[in-house]
């Protein structure tokens, strides 16, 4: 029996109704919760009270907080759905009071310690130097310290140290490649897809775009309206154009022109789907793709909602552009297309005699190098333009495309896009309009669509984006379901330290250092990692934040790590992307090729996300696999190499010990312990007298240090 929908609790199915409203004794659902037979094995078993409770709720009716509706036109947003918690408005939550008040740097960690103190607990101590130089300089830039900076760090005593690290970091640009690249996987931003698609070998001006937007800290709100609509504004300037790559290098499916109209209808249906699902979820937590078919089984969205924002992007299509002033851009665009046409003509000709085509070639050759800015790269952008499917004689289709024409849609019956009816002007959630929605009123609707996010969705926004920052600090988010704040998401954790994040970052006028700032100066940031007995008895999970998180590092800082440690890192930013299988490409890996559906390896294995999709979070895995690419690796082996030879042209051979202290100071920002220098002189004792010469032997010795599990967790 399904018991997701009301009407099926009361309608039943073979075994007959689940609820009798008004009678708990005849009610099969209560007889089975009240036998602990319900939530079924592994789930939390339900409370005397809590069994009470849903007794007293079938005596008096079952009723729900709005209707189920069986027809989509009986569905009524009611008041208790925009009085849902992360629907509401932001309203900045009361500083609460503390019993250990010498220990809260600011707002924030009174927030976590008012929390800690209703459940009996403590904070932690504060983390050691080299722990908080490590974690700053990972958390900040998705680099390792240099070891000259930690030890100066802790040997500064003044009570700005920290907050002076983390301005240096901060302001570093590395900070913004750091920070980029967590929301490129929400984007699902890919550099490759398969020949048969799309192209996207220029999706780097776009990842440079986001670069640049982090390390300027440009405001959020700018950061939305300008990957949804820069085209939208005549005072955007041209670089800025990159920002529409966010739906440039949305994924696109395959549309063979000589199948029937109903299979391409819902071939490109598919793709406005991909789109509402990458928009919503990113900018407003909300899973609104499932709504395509029905109304919303479990959030106040409804199908109406759905095609509003289908229209949308209906009235959208990829495009490409050069990054240029408009009269300029004109200019580059007519040239091409003339290029284009010679090009054809040279084409066409059959056997051609040179004196025919030399003059086409010079023509071609003139025009390239006459026109400014011709060979510049153009930006994978969008445009306003409508696609509508056609016939083309028996069972095949043609594309027709209306450029500035917006077109609303008609809600397709059960999903079949061949099946559309009543039609729904574009517009925003009904769910989080105060008043009902307006239908939108520029172009396409992506520049109101972003405005409405700003305003009628202004709090769900700031609430879903500061938990995305807490989540890449902490390791998981103050809601653990980073893109789900609907019913069926987890709750915050800590409910008003959410809601002072998001007035703090509306306050800020949308800037997101300056909350990074304040959250990794918190004391709840720099607690030690180690467990307690205390800790783990009443919350095992660290939910209540009493101790920092060891956390595995992602794999681009992993590498990144390897590289900057043996010295071979390559620091140059922006630019296109590199294959990673290159043994001679040592930049950061945010500018390794990322393949849609031919994922590189190493990626593949240590848990990158799957680029055709947003992926709101990470899941580490750990498998025989990774351990096996970390000995046999050309990677790792090549690292191991280098970082021999870097140490052994400083250090001379008959100082052993000095070397392997080398090695500690460069991989971990440490010095290493009597028994790690006794079993490193050991380790290398044994193998020279087993024949192994010693420049190999120091190879072997770097590359256990770079398997460590010190190489790859963060305290």
């Amino acid at each position: 029996m399904d018991l997701r929908l009301v009407r099926f609790m009361h309608s039943g199915g073979e075994s007959g109704a689940a609820i009798v409203a008004g009678k708990r004794a005849e009610s099969p659902l209560f007889e089975r919760i009240a036998a602990h037979e319900m939530p079924p094995e592994g789930g939390k078993p339900l409370s005397t009270d809590q069994i009470e409770l849903i007794g007293r709720w079938i005596d008096a009716g079952a009723r729900t907080l709005r209707p189920e509706p069986d027809k989509i036109d009986d569905f009524a947003i009611a008041e208790e759905d925009r009085n849902f918690w992360s629907f509401r408005p932001v309203q900045r939550p009361a500083i609460p009071d503390v019993g250990q008040s010498d220990w809260p740097a600011g707002p924030l960690d009174r927030f976590v310690l008012a929390r800690l103190e209703a459940e009996g607990l403590k904070p932690s101590p504060r983390a050691e130097p080299r722990i908080l130089a490590r974690r700053l300089s990972f958390a900040l830039t998705g680099l390792p310290p240099r070891p000259e900076g930690v030890a100066e760090f802790a040997a500064d005593s003044s009570p700005t140290a920290f907050a002076a690290l983390a301005d240096r970091k901060l302001n570093s640009p590395q900070y913004g490649e750091r920070w980029a690249r967590f929301w490129l996987d929400l984007v699902r931003y890919v550099d490759q897809t398969p020949d048969y698609l799309t192209n996207a070998d220029r999706a780097w001006l776009y990842r440079d775009w986001v670069v640049r937007s982090f390390n300027e800290d440009r405001p959020y709100d700018d950061f939305v309206c300008l990957q949804l609509a820069a085209d939208q504004w005549e005072q955007t300037p041209p670089a800025d154009l990159a920002a529409l790559g966010l739906l440039g290098l949305s994924p696109t499916y395959w549309k063979e022109l000589k199948l029937a109209p109903d299979v391409i209808k819902t071939v490109v249906a598919e793709e406005w789907d991909e789109r509402i699902d990458a928009v919503t979820r990113t900018f407003l937590g909300l899973t609104v793709s499932c709504a395509r078919c029905h109304n919303h089984k479990f959030d106040p969205v409804t199908v109406k909602d759905y095609y509003a924002l289908a229209g949308v992007f209906a009235s959208t299509q990829l495009a490409e552009r050069p990054l240029l002033p408009p009269a300029e851009a004109g200019v580059v665009r007519t040239a091409r297309k003339r290029v284009a046409e010679l090009e054809a003509e040279l084409k066409a000709k059959k056997d051609p005699k040179p004196d025919e085509t030399a003059p086409l070639t010079a023509e071609i050759e003139r025009i390239k190098s006459t026109t400014p800015h011709y060979a510049e790269p153009w930006a994978h952008v969008v445009e306003d333009s409508s696609i509508f499917i056609e016939p083309e004689g028996e069972d095949q289709t043609r594309l027709e495309f209306r450029p500035g024409q917006p077109r609303d849609l008609g809600i397709f019956r059960r999903g079949n896009a061949s099946d559309p009816g009543e039609v729904v002007p574009r517009r925003f959630l009904a769910v989080l309009c105060d008043e009902e929605p307006q239908p939108f009123q520029h172009g396409s609707g992506r520049r109101d669509l972003a405005a409405a996010i700003l305003s009628d969705g202004e709090g769900l926004a700031a609430r879903v984006l500061v938990n995305r920052l807490w989540a890449q600090l902490f390791g998981h988010g103050l809601v653990r379901t980073t893109s789900d704040f609907g019913r069926q998401g987890e709750r915050p954790t800590h409910p008003e330290l959410l809601e002072y994040l998001a007035a703090r970052l509306i306050e800020e006028q949308w800037a997101i250092k300056p909350l990074i700032r304040e959250i990794v100066l918190s004391e709840t940031f720099q607690q030690a990692s180690a467990p307690r007995s205390d800790g783990d008895a009443i919350d095992p999970d660290n939910n209540l934040l009493w101790r920092s998180p060891r956390r595995r590092l992602d794999v681009e800082p992993w590498r990144d790590a390897v590289l900057a440690a043996t010295g071979a890192l390559d620091d140059r930013m922006d630019g296109p992307a590199l294959p990673l299988e290159d043994a001679a490409n040592l930049r950061r890996t945010l500018y390794g090729k990322v393949v849609r559906e031919e994922q590189n390896a190493m990626l593949r294995l240590f848990d990158f996300p799957e680029p055709s999709s947003h992926s709101p979070s990470r899941e580490p895995t750990t498998t025989p696999l990774q351990q096996l690419f970390v000995l046999n690796g050309p990677l790792f082996q090549q690292q191991a190499k280098t970082l021999a030879t870097v140490v052994a042209e400083a250090i001379p051979a008959d100082s052993p010990e000095e070397r392997i202290r080398r090695c500690y100071s460069r991989l971990f920002q440490r010095e290493p312990t009597v028994g790690e220098l006794q079993r490193g002189a050991t380790f290398l004792q044994e193998l020279t007298a087993s024949g192994t010469p010693a420049a190999e032997a120091w190879q072997t010795y770097c590359h256990a240090l770079l398997s460590l599990n010190e190489m790859l967790l963060i305290d």
